[in-house]
């Protein structure tokens, strides 16, 4: 048997392009080993539940710190599932919280080991049940459906036993359903939502069929619509069953067997060619995804720093020729396009790119000073500029909250009573959790203290986050219900501002067209309205040399919270304070420049 082994993780990286092998014999990974890149997938799958609050520009590439914060809920999540399989299957079950301590399975291939760990593996009455846990949720299953005749049709179907199932194993005849077989291909795709744990759990059923047939394969992922009730053991909450849910991928496994065999036969060929030439760019690099090729920069360096092809607003929908053809951003980028200005005029059929090729060719600042004057005229004074930071933990730790809650430990609030007129520091007030205790009343009653009963409009940045939060925590807090859906009716988008809103702009009396173009754009941008990007354009602040620099860094740094000594943990609040100040501060100093123009 030959001495190169291809564990599960190994395979789920080589399968990405032909050059990755070599690239990976070159520049190994910092800090992680085959022991731990499990682990970071984990932590990758927590991170791709916080969308609603992370920024493009709060990318941060996990590191050994990171994965030390966030692994005791990995393993809960683990130890939790076993649970429930002891609990639904019971006689035999094996399981371990440390990577080498599961049931291992080895299949000699073409003189490669294949290898994989069983998070979970069950026999009962001679049946086995292959059980993979991950730290994600039942949504990425329950969401996947069609419509047809105005009715909502779902993908899987959630049995008696709290299993999910697809919906053809009750109903054959789905299979010949157009709408419901293009759901059931997203299954298939490893580089999308729900395909990348269908195809993990694929390539572990094909190792383990090298020894074992006929198994039954599971995910344990947790139950998105789970409430904590918030009973507990000492400090650590207590979780009912409910909590995990399984996902019957045996039947999917199987059809795509054939799949695995193909691509195992491929990266084996990348192994032994170890050919570092230059591929192809595509989705397979999942640029600006959480799962982004750890070799990025490697293949993206011929990109100009400014103005590139890859900074066009709305790219993803390609580019349209005079004769209708649509022309896709990558194959583009494939054929040789790299800045701006190499896309023919003829091709831009959006405005707002041709407003970034007009920039970065006169190197002059686009802005729609109608518009901009007509939304901050709506704004009412005093002005309550706001921010809050949120924990989304993979299992909910206090009363009332599911698995990836946002749970708020922090708000930032600069209140700006006449026009031009705030001190960064005396109109400055503020709330953080002092520990990882449960603070949100505190924190919802500092909040409606601090913000007056007044017609001022309380000013934030991308509202939707904030929108959402106030809404939970009015139901969850009914006593202050009435103030906080006030202070949501109050809200107020600095980004639509700068960049635009149509509806906004319709009711102010624009045109649907102009209410559709962005109002201010800087080729600093680089295509991204993130506050991030915007500070710089209006001011000499950053948040470059910050000891917490985004949103990521400052979810790390509160889940860290208990393992800190006295001085450790003052040290972090008073960076997590400068954090979350700095971005309402940002706000001031933004729509000062704006006021000005």
């Amino acid at each position: 048997m030959s001495n190169m082994n291809i564990t599960k993780s190994k395979f789920m990286e080589y399968i990405r392009c032909n050059r990755f092998p070599a690239l990976n014999n070159i520049h190994k990974r910092r800090d992680l080993d085959d022991a731990l890149m499990d682990r970071y997938y984990d932590l990758l799958d927590s991170l791709e539940n916080t969308s609603d609050s992370v920024h493009e520009d709060d990318f941060l590439e996990p590191d050994l710190t990171h994965l030390e914060v966030m692994m005791p809920y990995f393993t809960k999540v683990e130890v939790l599932a076993a649970n429930k399989v002891i609990h639904m299957f019971g006689e035999e079950t094996k399981y371990g919280t440390e990577y080498g301590t599961q049931k291992l399975f080895l299949r000699d291939f073409s003189n490669f080991n294949l290898m994989c760990y069983v998070d979970i593996y069950n026999t009962n009455n001679d049946k086995i049940n292959i059980i993979e846990a991950k730290a994600t949720t039942s949504n990425k299953f329950m969401k996947l459906g069609y419509t047809e005749d105005k009715i909502r049709y779902d993908l899987f179907y959630l049995g008696d036993d709290d299993i999910l199932r697809l919906n053809e194993e009750h109903n054959p005849s789905l299979l010949s359903n157009k709408k419901y077989l293009k759901q059931r291909k997203k299954l298939f795709d490893r580089l999308e939502g729900s395909g990348v744990y269908v195809y993990d759990l694929a390539f572990q059923r094909f190792v383990i069929e090298g020894k074992t047939k006929d198994a039954k394969y599971y995910l344990a992922v947790l139950n998105h619509e789970y409430v904590f009730d918030g009973q507990y053991d000492g400090d650590e909450p207590l979780y009912t069953n409910d909590i995990i849910r399984f996902v019957d991928l045996t039947t999917i496994t199987k059809e795509m067997q054939g799949k695995i065999e193909r691509d195992i036969d491929k990266v084996m060929e990348r192994i032994i060619n170890d050919d570092e030439s230059r591929v192809r760019l595509g989705k397979h690099c999942q640029l600006k995804k959480m799962r982004e090729c750890i070799y990025k920069d490697l293949c993206y360096d011929m990109f100009p720093k400014k103005n590139s092809i890859l900074m066009y607003m709305d790219k993803h929908h390609g580019f349209k020729d005079p004769s209708g053809i649509k022309h896709d951003y990558l194959d583009l980028v494939n054929e040789g396009y790299k800045s701006m200005e190499d896309i023919p005029d003829a091709w831009l059929n959006r405005k707002n790119n041709r407003i970034q090729r007009y920039v970065a060719q006169t190197k002059k600042i686009h802005l729609d000073e109608g518009k901009i004057r007509s939304a901050i005229d709506v704004i009412q004074y005093p002005i309550y500029h706001l921010d809050f930071e949120s924990f989304p933990c993979p299992l909910p730790r206090f009363l009332g909250e599911k698995p990836y809650t946002q749970s708020l430990f922090q708000f930032s609030l600069h209140i700006e009573r006449v026009p031009g007129i705030c001190d960064k520091e005396n109109d400055h007030l503020e709330f953080l959790a002092s520990d990882s205790s449960d603070q949100r009343l505190e924190l919802v009653e500092k909040l409606c203290d601090y913000i007056k009963d007044d017609t001022g409009s309380v000013l934030v940045y991308n509202e939707a986050f904030e929108k959402t939060r106030i809404k939970e925590l009015a139901v969850m807090y009914p006593k202050y219900s009435e103030k906080l859906l006030s202070i949501n009716d109050r809200l107020f988008d600095l980004l639509h501002i700068v960049k635009t809103n149509t509806k906004l702009f319709e009711a102010l009396g624009f045109d649907t067209d102009r209410a559709k173009t962005i109002n201010y754009y800087h080729e600093d941008l680089e295509g991204s309205f993130s506050i991030k990007k915007v500070l710089p354009v209006f001011s000499d602040l950053s948040y470059t040399d910050m000891a917490v620099g985004n949103g990521m860094e400052a979810v790390y740094a509160y889940a860290g919270f208990k393992n800190l000594n006295a001085a450790e943990l003052e040290v972090t609040r008073s960076n997590l304070r400068l954090y979350c100040q700095q971005d309402t501060w940002a706000m001031v100093e933004i729509l000062d420049k704006l006021r000005k123009i």
